[in-house]
C-alpha cells in the first residue's frame, strides 16, 4: 500500500510530466508557428508586468507597515516606560497566572524585545494604570 500523495507530490508529478512532454517535442511544435523573438518578447513583457505588480505589493505592504508603526507611536504610555520597567511588568505578568506567555527567559530578553512585548500588552489594554499612562 502506498502513502497518499500530498499536493506538493502531485505538483511535482505534473511538472515532471510536462517537462518530459516538452523535451520530446520538436522545436516547431514548441514554437507553434511563432518566431523565437516574438515568444521572447511576450515572455519579457509578462516578466516585466509581474515585476511591476510585485513592486506595487511591496510598496503597499511598506505603507501599511509604516501606518502601523505610526499608530503604535500614538499609543498612550507606550513610549514612557523604560526597559527595566517593562521587564519588571513582564516578570510580574508571567508569575501572576492571569496571562499566558510562551516560555521565555525574561532576563535574557533584549531591551528592545522586552519593550516590544510590553507594547503588545499595552495594545491589548491589559497594562495596569500604574505602569502605563496616568490618564487612563
Amino acid at each position: 500500500m502506498t502513502a497518499p500523495q500530498t499536493p506538493q507530490d502531485d505538483l511535482s508529478v505534473l511538472l515532471d510530466a510536462l517537462l518530459a512532454e516538452l523535451m520530446g517535442m520538436s522545436d516547431e511544435q514548441v514554437l507553434d508557428g511563432e518566431g523565437p523573438a516574438a515568444i521572447q518578447a511576450r515572455g519579457l513583457t509578462l516578466l516585466s508586468a509581474a515585476k511591476q505588480e510585485a513592486a506595487k505589493r511591496r510598496l503597499a505592504a511598506a505603507k501599511a507597515g509604516l501606518a502601523g508603526a505610526r499608530a503604535l507611536s500614538r499609543i498612550p504610555g507606550s513610549g514612557s516606560v523604560s526597559a527595566a520597567e517593562a521587564k519588571a511588568f513582564l516578570r510580574e505578568a508571567a508569575n501572576a497566572g492571569r496571562y499566558t506567555m510562551a516560555a521565555r527567559q525574561l532576563d535574557e530578553l533584549s531591551d528592545q524585545a522586552a519593550l516590544a512585548l510590553y507594547d503588545k500588552f499595552v495594545r491589548l489594554g491589559v497594562v495596569p494604570p500604574r505602569m502605563g499612562d496616568d490618564s487612563r
